[in-house]
């Protein structure tokens, strides 16, 4: 029983120490300027998967953008695009998909440039997304709130522990 609670209260360190390390790696991040997006589409597959989290450098200037790099732009529709730039031109730069057969044509101009691509984690998308319904919050605040809560029960254990063993030491 004793070594069950030591690896729970082991799992339950690393859970929260895992989440404290994601929280600040989002924080930074955000303060420099890189957001994340969910990837819903698989038109930039393999280089940028569908349920991908990509990150976006913000404050990447439409000026320093090259042939090949992964870039995100707001489309027409108002939907947030990440394709690579095929051209570039006087008008604009032209994008398409790595998986598309077609260009999207001169998509991105100033206006509507969001930033470059800096990165993406296959996967974790799906999870974000997840965690943005309903069903997914109350998941995310039990699990916050169990872990919080086992936390305090066995610090109150090791504390009653310690206290006995005072008691008995100083009989």
């Amino acid at each position: 029983m004793n070594n069950l609670i030591k690896v729970i209260k082991a799992l339950v360190d690393a859970l929260m120490t895992l989440i404290l390390i994601f929280g600040i790696a989002f924080i930074v991040l955000y303060v420099v300027g890189i957001e994340p997006y969910i990837v819903i589409s698989g038109s930039m597959e393999p280089a940028v998967k569908k349920g991908s989290l990509s990150f976006i450098n913000n404050h990447s200037k439409f000026s320093d953008v090259k042939e090949n790099d992964v870039i995100a732009y707001t489309a027409s529709t108002g939907a947030k695009v990440t394709h690579r730039a095929i051209r570039i031109t006087e008008e604009g730069i032209e994008t398409k998909g790595d998986r598309n057969s077609s260009s999207d044509g001169i998509t991105t101009t100033e206006e509507n440039f969001i930033g470059k691509n800096v990165f993406s984690i296959p996967q974790l998308g799906y999870l974000i997304k997840n965690l943005q319904t309903a069903r997914g919050k109350l998941i995310l605040i039990t699990l916050v709130m169990v872990i919080l809560a086992s936390g305090f029960l066995m610090d109150d254990k090791k504390d009653k522990k310690v206290k006995e063993c005072e008691e008995i030491n100083a009989n």
